[in-house]
């Protein structure tokens, strides 16, 4: 039996400052929640080892043997995985939280005579304008002190990314988000939609591909994992738009198509801008979109997932074990874990010892359907406890995907911003009961759904092109049916008569 432990006892102010912003208490937890999960040759223990926290963003294995991580209320905190004891080492006062906030976390490789952490986090001036900060702290023993800017690029209300990670030549590698300033993403004297490569005190290395400027690799959209392999491949996954999340090797000098390709380049456009531009394509692309998060290279005790990338999801609410050839270089098979049992997951976190621990999002902006439960925000660890006999291991076979049903080809494509009860989310994505476009005639709601729309203050909405007629018609018609005053059906006929018109 595993002895019971309790998470460090909260400061009466900040509990207070919980309840009133959240509307939730951190508990103690009473007791190790342990599940079972048999692999194919492997069983392995799922336990919830913290709760009741509030978005942990990033989480990565400390020199101390602790899980360190960051999370929505600005605070960077530690974990021992054994006992559950949470301590706090970093309040950030200055950190600016619309979606966001306080982001990535990357600890120094060389502890012992740096003992230094990189933080991420964005921040709003005075003057209102919002900035994303790279500022390293210095670790005391105690607490994360001696704060200095590194460097600030500018921020926005979502799509700043970002993940940072050092590489083997103790370089900074940090992946940001498009700011939705599609114009600049090429150009290599802005910083969005970029891995950007610096020395660790913030300056620019003389072997970067354009000189004076941190641009390493371009054309990303919201990077939110990138994680270096065994052999020090650097991948990244990004949010694709309405079509390709992607998970990209990482090249210097990279081009990888954002905005003009989406995914594999299949569409007149992409393969015209291909044609002219060198691009490099994914090495793993979904649609519908997964909304992929943070992202970890596994080596380890867990046969199955050996040689593996592990990515977090949160639209599709799931684990991906991504398996790469020899040379980790290439996705070469998938398996998926977890789907919709704990709700959006943000971060993946491997022990030295081959344990994996994922961390939930549910109490963010954009929670999903039954989410969150009493018990979030989670950091669960899964860890291997014992071996299948042979006689008695299963063969798993994949079933063949049946044609989507019209909810089905809703719940793909639009549940994650307009809800499975049309509701939307306020400030962000518009409720489709109240949608004038959604009732209105069709000469005007399928030209905007072909090409989409952009919009300054909140997410837009990406062009469903891409889909063939008979799909958006029935998405069309079973949204109507659902949520709208207007129930009249939309057939693919009329899909493709006004697509050709426009």
């Amino acid at each position: 039996m595993r002895k019971p432990f309790y998470v460090t006892a909260i400061l009466s102010g900040l509990a207070a400052l919980l309840i009133a912003s959240f509307g939730y208490r951190p508990q103690q937890l009473q007791n190790f929640n342990t599940e079972k999960l048999e692999l194919d040759s492997t069983i392995l223990d799922v336990t919830t080892i913290a709760e009741n926290l509030n978005v942990p963003w990033e989480m990565t294995w400390g020199p101390d043997d602790m899980i360190w991580f960051t999370d929505h209320d600005g605070k960077v905190s530690k974990i021992d995985p054994k006992t559950g004891q949470i301590t706090e080492l970093l309040q950030i006062k200055d950190y600016y939280r619309k979606r966001l906030g306080l982001m990535s976390m990357v600890l120094h490789p060389d502890w012992k005579t740096n003992p230094q952490v990189f933080i991420n986090y964005t921040h709003i001036r005075p003057d209102s304008v919002i900035i994303s900060k790279l500022v390293r702290y210095t670790y005391n023993g105690q607490a994360l002190i001696d704060p200095v800017l590194l460097r600030q690029i500018p921020g926005y209300l979502g799509h700043n990314g970002s993940r940072l990670v050092i590489s083997k030549d103790r370089k900074l590698l940090w992946a940001t988000g498009d700011l939705k300033q599609k114009e600049t993403i090429h150009n290599p004297a802005f910083a969005n939609g970029k891995v950007l490569r610096l020395n660790l005190d913030g300056t620019i290395p003389n072997d970067n591909p354009h000189p004076g400027s941190p641009a390493w690799a371009m054309g990303f959209r919201v990077p939110q994992g990138l994680a270096y392999t065994k052999n020090g491949n650097l991948f990244i996954a990004e949010h694709g738009d309405a079509t390709d999340d992607e998970v990209n090797r990482v090249v210097k000098s990279g081009n990888y198509g954002w905005p003009y390709i989406a995914g594999f380049s299949d569409m007149p456009q992409e393969k015209n801008y291909s044609e002219n531009h060198k691009s490099i394509f994914p090495a793993k692309a979904w649609t519908p979109t997964i909304a992929p998060a943070g992202m970890e290279y596994y080596d380890g005790n867990i046969p199955e997932w050996k040689n593996a990338l592990l990515l977090s999801t949160l639209k599709d609410q799931s684990l991906h074990v991504l398996k790469l050839d020899k040379k980790q270089e290439k996705v070469i098979g998938e398996d998926i874990l977890f789907r919709q049992k704990f709700g959006r997951l943000r971060d993946v976190c491997v022990s030295p010892s081959g344990d994996v621990y994922i961390s939930t999002s549910n109490r963010d902006w954009n929670p999903p359907a039954n989410f969150p439960v009493k018990t979030d925000d989670r950091i669960i660890r899964i860890s291997k406890s014992g071996i299948i006999p042979k006689d008695k291991r299963t063969a798993k076979t994949k079933q063949k995907a049946d044609k989507q049903s019209a909810a089905a080809l809703f719940a793909s494509f639009c549940e994650s911003c307009h809800k499975a009860d049309g509701q939307g989310v306020q400030g962000s994505f518009p409720s489709l009961v109240t949608s004038s476009k959604l009732a209105g005639a069709n000469n005007v709601l399928i030209p905007f759904l072909l090409k989409g729309s952009q919009s300054a203050s909140g997410e837009g909405m990406p062009g469903f092109g891409f889909l063939p007629d008979e799909q958006l018609s029935e998405i069309v018609s079973y949204a109507r049916l659902k949520f709208s005053i207007n129930k009249d059906a939309v057939s693919a006929s009329d899909v493709s008569i006004l697509r050709a018109k426009n």
